[in-house]
Formats: C-alpha cells, structure tokens, sequence
C-alpha cells in the first residue's frame, strides 16, 4: 500500500505544473510530528511518545517570504522522572512562530526548499491525577526548519520538514517542578529538541499561470542614429493583466511607455517584461549611421531683380503695393525684404505708393549690389468735367436738357460701381442779380446736381462730395449776350483724388461788371 502511495506521489510530481506562490497566498496543512525528546522528563522511549499530530497557518508576503504559525500535541509517559513514580502522563503542545524562507529548486520545478526560523512556545499539562507530582507550566526557546514543498496541483502539496527547538531554560529544569524530588542528579539547564514533519498543505488564493506571458510588437525594426522606434508590449500574470517594464542593450535608451531612441550604430536588444509574471520578450533593433551630409552648395549671387507690377493705370486716389523678387545664379528665386522702394513725387507707405497728380510716374527698387529694377505707374484722372453739359434756365435750379441727363446718368452709373471717388461740384450763374443772390443761386445749382445723382441710385450720402457756388464770378462766356449767359448758367462736376480743393471765391466785384442789357 505504502508503494502505491509513494508511486502515485512520484507521478503527481511529474505532472504537477509549474506553479509559484505569490503575494497573498495562504497555505493551511496539517503533518503528523515525530519528536526526538532531550532531557525532558526523561520519557519512555516507545513509539507513542515520539508521535503527535499537528498543524500549519502560513501567509506570503511575497513568492519568497512567508510568515507560518505552526503547533501540534504529544502526548508522553515519563520514565521514573519523579522518584517513587514510574510513569505519569502529560502533554506537550509546541507552538512556533517561524519566517520562512522559498526558494523553487530550477525555473520548471514543482518543488521548494524552505527554511525558516522564529520563536517557540511550549506548555506542558500534566495527565495523572494525585498523588502523582504536579508539573504544569510552559517555556520558551527558539525554533528553526528546513524543509521540502512538492505540489502535485496548483493549490495541493505534499511537504517535508525537519525541526529544531532550543529551550534555554526549560520548565522540567525549574524549582517548582525538581522540589517535588526528581531521579536525575542534577536539572537539566537547556533542552534540544528535534522533530520531522510529515504533512500535506492546501495552498488557497494560488492562479493559474498556464496562460501566463509577455508579448512585445513590433519584434524587429531599423532605424538611424537619433531616431526612434514605438513598442508596445502585454503581459499576463494569473490572468490579469500585469505591468510591462522595458529594458534595453546596446546603443540607445527606452522610455517606460516603449519609445527606443538609437544613440549610435549599432544593433540593440529591447526587452519587456511583465513585473509580476516575470516573463520576458524580445525585440531587435538594427541602428544605421544617417547618410554624409551632402556638399555644401556653392554661395549664390543676386543676378537681377524685378519691381511688380511692372506697369499699372491707377487713379490719383489710389494706392499701388510693390514687391520686389530676386533672382540668383542657382536658378532660384526669393523675395526681397531688404529692397529700397523709391517714386519720386509719390507718397510712400511702406511699399505702396499713391500720387496727387495725373502722368506718367516711375518707381525704383534698389536690390543691392548696384541691381536695380523700375516699374511705370500711369496715374489717371477720372476728370469728369460737365461744363456745358448741365445748364439752368434763368434763376432756376432744374437740370432740363435731355442731352445734360443722358450725359449726368452715364457719370452716375460709373459713381455706382466707384463710389470711392471723391467729386467737387461747382455752381455757376450769370451776372442777373446781386452777387450775395448768385452765390446762393450757384449752391442750389450744385445741390440739384448732387440730387440728380441720388435719385439715379448714386449712394451719395456715402460719398465725399464737396459743394461749392462761385457766384457770377467764373464765367465761361461774355455776361453781355443772351448766349454767354446761358453757357454760365452751368454746373460743373470734377474729382479732386488726393488734393483736397480750395474754397470757392464768390465775392467778385459787382461795380464795372457786364449787365444784361
């Protein structure tokens, strides 16, 4: 039977899988205790009183460390320890606190060596009734172990130990006990006692680690010095996730998220594994020198430059923007921030120049180097000039001629499409009347004038529309015939652009001037 249970033993071991306690593991066995007794009592050296039965409660700290309360009971006859009594009977219960120490014996290995040490407590309770010697009582010593876990499954182990208990002043040895008249000469001083356990253990809070493991991606990748590569790694320790920690040989760094950087050429090794699993995979990284840098280009020099737009019509009220382009011996081409921009009779802001008068104007950049380039502004005046064209009857302000509205509709349709453009309106009269009269006569001319373009559509309230009345004081024909006063019965339109007009002179002379006769 013994056989049997030896061979079924072996066979549990060979397929027991690789397993390792971890933090949390509590393992809960019971062993049958065998006790080689020193000094105490001197009891009867039979079978029964070295046998006695016990248990074990241990915690692990960690798959190495673990804390184990471990006690169990004998009882004992002693051999005439007390004179006059043959045998009396009593109880020993050994109780050892001990910190064990785990070490599996190779990575694939189901089994352990352990060894552990602690304090020990013992109390000692006597069996026979009176007259028989009283001899309670208890001690304290130092106990130590070795020993063998073997698991046959993940949570159940079969478990060896060899025991050691030191007693420095045993209670056997103390006054209470030896007055009671003992057959030694002398009290023992210390008591050694060693024991063997024999035992199984239930390890609870033990995982699965069949489907441990740690993968990395990529597994391989080139780059150049100073570059970089992204890894990511998973791990798996009793089927949770675990935490992957990455390490690297050879030239370069790995951050804790994965990220390589190469230092030099080379090939590098980065591994992740998991922290608790501690199951490791591999990557490889080849690292190439970055190319020699090429030549370095010849220096180029400034060839030509051009001013755009080369040619513009703008009107005197608006603003032409320059830029400037170099061209250089390379074929290359580049602004130029650094050009001098230059138009003589022009008003410059910043690169954009606007003239108060009409005609030809030319603008120069100065690029450097003595390079130049000019471009041609032809400055335009819208001269809309209605002389003769919007004609009043005598002291009326009503444009009647059909010939003056076609011309008036044609200026207000090109005001619509510009109403930017800035307008001064003169009203003139004959030599009729007062002076004083004509002035305001001309300025009612003017108003019409303005009015007529409103009612055309013109947005004159959002335009810059200067009014004047010159009276009788600009005539364009002699005051003497019917037909000169009507031609100076007249309105005229003009655009002043950049130069702001003067005020109108309406305070001529009345003595000497031409009457209507």
């Amino acid at each position: 039977m013994r056989k049997h249970l030896v061979m079924a033993a072996l066979l549990g071991l060979s397929a027991a899988p690789v397993v390792a306690q971890q933090k949390g593991t509590i393992e809960i066995g019971a062993f049958d205790k065998y006790t080689h007794y020193d000094k105490s009592f001197g009891t009867l050296r039979s079978r029964d009183n070295f046998e006695g039965v016990g248990g074990r409660l241990g915690y692990f700290f960690n798959p190495r460390w673990e804390l184990e309360l471990n006690g169990s009971i004998n009882e004992n006859d002693t051999d005439t320890f007390f004179r006059g009594f043959t045998g009396v009977d009593i109880y020993y219960y050994p109780f050892r606190l001990r910190m064990n120490f785990n070490q599996k014996l190779g990575d694939n290995s189901p089994v352990s060596w352990l060894i552990g040490a602690g304090p020990a407590y013992n109390k000692y309770g006597q069996g026979a009734p009176a007259p028989a010697p009283t001899f309670k009582g208890s001690d304290w010593g130092i106990s130590g172990m070795t020993g063998l876990r073997a698991n046959l499954t993940r949570w159940f182990a079969l478990r060896v130990d060899g025991t050691i208990d030191y007693i420095p002043s045993p209670n056997n040895g103390k006054t209470a006990v030896t007055s009671q008249g003992i057959t030694a000469t002398t009290a023992p001083s210390h008591n050694t006692n060693l024991g063997a356990e024999f035992g199984v253990s239930v390890l609870l809070g033990m995982c699965d680690k069949g489907k441990d493991g740690t993968t990395i991606s990529p597994t391989s990748a080139s780059i150049r010095t100073g570059g970089t590569a992204s890894f990511s790694g998973t791990a798996t320790s009793c089927g949770k996730a675990d935490v992957v920690v990455y390490t690297v040989s050879g030239p370069g760094a790995v951050s804790a998220s994965g990220m390589y950087t190469a230092a030099g050429a080379g090939t590098a090794t980065v591994t992740a594994c998991g922290r608790s699993n501690k199951m490791c995979s591999t990557a490889t990284v080849t690292v190439t020198a970055p190319p020699p840098p090429p030549p370095p280009a010849p220096p180029r020099t400034l060839s030509r430059c051009e001013l755009t737009p080369a040619n513009s019509s703008p009107r005197i009220d608006q603003a032409v923007s320059y830029s400037v382009t170099g061209y250089y011996s390379d074929g290359t081409s580049a602004p130029l921030s650094g050009a001098t921009i230059s138009a003589p009779g022009g008003s410059m802001t910043g690169n954009s120049v606007s003239w108060s008068t009409a005609g030809a104007k030319t603008v120069t950049a100065n690029c450097g180097n003595g390079i130049s380039a000019t471009a041609t502004a032809d400055v335009q005046r819208f001269a809309i000039v209605v002389r003769d064209s919007a004609f009043f009857n005598v002291d009326k302000t009503v444009i009647y001629r059909t010939e003056d509205q076609t011309r008036l509709n044609a200026i207000a349709a090109v005001l619509k499409e510009h109403p930017d453009i800035r307008l001064v309106i003169d009203g003139h009269t004959d030599s009729d009347a007062s002076v004083k009269y004509n002035e305001k006569l001309g300025m009612a001319r003017a108003t019409a004038m303005k009015a007529y373009f409103a009612k055309q559509g013109v947005p004159v309230d959002r335009m810059t529309i200067i009014l004047r009345s010159f009276s009788e004081c600009k005539p364009v024909a002699s005051n003497a015939t019917k037909e000169g006063r009507t031609q100076n019965r007249r309105a005229e339109l003009n655009e002043f652009g950049n130069t702001q007009p003067g005020p109108a002179d309406a305070s001529c002379k009345e003595a000497g001037r031409e009457r209507n006769p």
